[in-house]
């Protein structure tokens, strides 16, 4: 879709793209299609691939879905995304993988919101985060001006996510 400007996707729990063994993509089992696909089909992304000329993006996930994890094997990179918006689901995978795959994927990526908290309830929390300036990381995009998160309490999670940023050289004020 090389004229998309705007996306958002929202892939819910319901659709048949989940396994019965894991919540995160990869149960282990090599033959199982839900995670790993059709052996028989190209190496093309699904679903990535079609939303790589964006600029602004949202993408919302159900923890058993799997799209994005199998896309993210072969993510392409975003290099017309300036403004991106996560949900938890990005920020479950163990090693923060999903989320670190996407800022890697991401070159002029400018604004990052994470939105941390349960369908169908508001943020009652909002956090802006910054680079500081002598801790830059060469993994994300020199751009990144704001990074925004937005959740319903500061939950064990939440602190695992800020930490994980951190890494980046991204700090948070409440």
């Amino acid at each position: 879709m090389p004229s998309l400007v705007d996306a958002i996707v929202r892939v819910i729990h319901d659709s048949a793209d989940c396994c019965t063994y894991s919540d995160y993509g990869d149960c282990g089992f090599e033959v199982c299609e839900d995670c790993y696909g059709d052996k028989h089909e190209n190496d093309n992304c699904v679903l990535l691939e079609g939303l790589s000329e964006a600029k602004s993006l949202a993408l919302v996930a159900e923890t058993k879905t799997f799209i994005f994890t199998r896309d993210l094997k072969r993510c392409p990179t975003f290099n017309k995304l300036k403004t991106l918006l996560l949900n938890e689901y990005w920020c479950l995978a163990p090693g923060f993988s999903a989320l670190t795959c996407i800022l890697k994927h991401t070159p002029v990526l400018e604004k990052l919101t994470l939105q941390l908290f349960l369908k169908g309830h508001k943020h009652e929390v909002e956090m802006k985060g910054r680079y500081i300036s002598m801790q830059k990381s060469a993994a994300i995009s020199e751009y990144l001006k704001t990074v925004e998160v937005k959740c319903k309490a500061v939950s064990p999670n939440v602190v695992k996510v800020l930490k994980f940023l951190c890494t980046f050289g991204i700090y948070f004020c409440v």
